[in-house]
């Protein structure tokens, strides 16, 4: 199925995966390990992509009004007591069918079907700059071109930044570019950025909850926008998250000497 648009099917089976897994994931390492002192409820909510991405309530202030949130935050407190496995399974059969019907709404705005107009430096879009760091542009990612990966052309993501660069130096005067995302852990996308980007990388910080974003948790969907089940097996057998979000910024002028040393090479093959 690798380059084709996932169907409805296919999408209703990554929700359920993905959902089994925050509930498994955030009771046995978030309340258990890294989050003892939080409800259960608030694990999920807080520390798995769930409620955020999966279910798209990205506003947080809403969730006690929403039913199918009271429903997942209740049915946490009441079987928060229960085996890893027991609470993931009481969690599914409770909730399952809400979340089913959530997740066929949201079909034509999921991932590898829809892409934000936000998103308008290719698979780059930038926050505008902060009174405190104006030349700072802030950057997140996105896959889209979905069902292929960001990584498929190599001279795709040089395009990219490269367009993130131009437009806001001309809009706002940047002259740097920063990002936290879990990519900054994967050697393939690190090889797009200079070694002042690397040597300014946060430390991994495995003992650190992840947040509920994918910021966090990308690494989970792939190219398709379905489950990544390699991952999700791999976390549920160690207790480990394959990458870390971490954090790290270069100068334009840095990134724009690496990137032409990047297409340079290119050429020469």
């Amino acid at each position: 199925m690798e380059n084709k648009v996932k169907t409805i099917s296919e999408h209703l089976q990554s929700a359920e995966d993905m959902a089994r897994f925050c509930f498994f994931y955030a009771i046995r390492d978030v309340a258990n390990r890294l989050c003892p002192e939080k409800s259960p409820g608030e694990c999920i909510a807080r520390h798995t992509i769930l409620l955020f991405h999966i279910l798209g309530f990205s506003d947080s202030t809403q969730w006690e009004e929403n039913e199918l949130c009271r429903m997942i935050f209740d049915a946490a407190e009441r079987f928060g007591n229960l085996s890893f496995e027991e609470f993931e399974n009481a969690m599914w059969q409770h909730c399952g069918n809400a979340i089913l019907q959530r997740a066929e709404e949201l079909y034509p705005k999921s991932r590898g079907i829809y892409t934000p107009p936000s998103w308008n430096c290719g698979c780059l879009k930038s926050d505008p700059p902060t009174p405190e760091n104006p030349e700072l542009c802030r950057f997140h990612i996105y896959n889209t071109v979905s069902p292929h990966s960001i990584f498929t052309d190599p001279e795709y993501l040089v395009l990219c930044f490269r367009l993130l660069m131009k437009e806001n130096r001309l809009h706002y005067n940047s002259s740097a570019l920063i990002t936290s995302t879990w990519l900054n852990d994967h050697p393939r996308w690190l090889e797009f950025f200079p070694a002042e980007f690397h040597q300014s990388l946060t430390p991994r910080n495995p003992d650190k909850a992840p947040g509920m974003t994918v910021g966090s948790w990308g690494f989970l969907y792939n190219a398709r926008g379905c489950a990544n089940m390699k991952y999700i097996r791999s976390i549920r057998q160690t207790g480990e998250l394959p990458f870390l979000p971490r954090t790290g910024s270069c100068s334009f002028d840095a990134m724009t000497r690496h990137l032409d040393i990047l297409s340079k090479r290119k050429q020469e093959k």
